[in-house]
């Protein structure tokens, strides 16, 4: 299941990935949507967005995601975050894995949900 609406992506996004939910993660992604998971690799569809996803899943860290900006038309929005994804040294300090600056497209689907469309996690770096 999809956003209701676009400004909720990233709230959703976080939630899934801290909750370790890979199938909640891909239910955001349109089927044939395009991921940069590291800059200077794409890759599309469902199958290939699981593998990626599934590995920074296996990083066991916390996301945090703050909203940049949403620009939202009626069937299109683009979407800035600032994200970082930290993990528990075993003294219990806190210690950030990776960070960055993401673009996103949305897409409205015809059930009224928004999906990604191109997820960009470094897009603005």
């Amino acid at each position: 299941m999809g956003a209701n609406n676009p400004e909720d992506m990233h709230k959703l996004f976080t939630a899934a990935f801290n909750a370790g939910n890979l199938e909640a993660l891909m239910a955001l992604y349109e089927p044939d949507a395009q991921v940069v998971p590291q800059p200077g690799q794409i890759t599309s569809g469902h199958e290939a967005i699981r593998q990626a996803l599934r590995l920074y899943l296996a990083m066991k860290g916390t996301m945090q995601v703050t909203t940049r900006y949403v620009i939202r038309g009626a069937t299109i929005a683009l979407l800035g975050g600032q994200w970082n994804l930290t993990a528990s040294a075993p003294d219990g300090r806190s210690i950030e894995m990776m960070r960055g600056k993401s673009v996103e497209i949305a897409r409205r689907q015809p059930t009224g949900e928004w999906l990604l469309t191109i997820d960009h996690p470094f897009g603005a770096d």
